[in-house]
Parts: structure tokens; C-alpha cells; sequence
């Protein structure tokens, strides 16, 4: 397994349990980070299993981004990392406020592979 692999796999699983701690979920948003630093050099079915856990991502927005707003400031951390729109996982409090994404179709949503 590859290290890409392990962070992917490690993504899939966070982001299947939006109820645990918001530093979790921190360390979460830091490791979809880690893998946009690598997505360069991935396969396609490495691309498709991104796609799903970020799709999972975006129709809990609301419930990761209520654990992560008791520990911190996103829009705070996002200035303070220098961090870039185009990671957008890190922008959970803006997507919180988006229509209910959980009860829509993600698949028009511009989710970077």
C-alpha cells in the first residue's frame, strides 16, 4: 500500500463519522491536505475513491463544521495557514450554510479528483 493509499484510506474512514471530536475532524481536513499535495501522481481508481469520500464530506458539512466551531475559527485557520480556496474541505463553515447538501445530488458539485 502505498502512502497515498494510506491517506486516502485514512480520509474514508474520517469521513464517515462526523460525530467525533472536532480535533479529529481537524486532523481530518489536514490529511484531505496531505493528499491534494500528492494527487498529481494518482491512478483513476484511486481519484474515484477520493471523489466518494469527498462527496460523503460535503453532505455532512453541517455536522463537521458544528464539532470543528467549539475548537476553532476556520476562517481564522484558513488565514492564518495561508491556506488556498482551491482546498476547499477547509471551508466547511461557508458549505454549513449551503442548502442541505445531504438531501441533494453532489454530482454537479465541482469536488477536484
Amino acid at each position: 500500500m502505498t502512502h497515498y493509499d494510506q491517506l486516502v484510506a485514512a480520509y474514508e474512514v474520517d469521513v464517515r463519522f462526523p460525530d467525533v471530536s472536532g480535533m479529529e475532524h481537524l486532523e481530518m481536513l489536514c490529511t484531505r491536505s496531505d493528499i491534494a499535495r500528492e494527487e498529481a501522481h494518482v491512478t483513476a481508481a484511486q481519484r474515484a475513491r477520493l471523489a466518494e469520500a469527498d462527496k460523503l464530506l460535503l453532505r455532512q458539512a453541517r455536522r463537521f463544521y458544528q464539532a470543528i466551531q467549539g475548537i476553532a475559527d476556520l476562517e481564522a485557520w484558513r488565514r492564518q495557514q495561508g491556506i488556498p480556496p482551491a482546498h476547499w474541505w477547509w471551508y466547511l463553515d461557508v458549505l454549513a450554510q449551503l442548502p442541505d447538501l445531504s438531501s441533494q445530488e453532489t454530482s454537479g458539485l465541482a469536488v477536484p479528483a
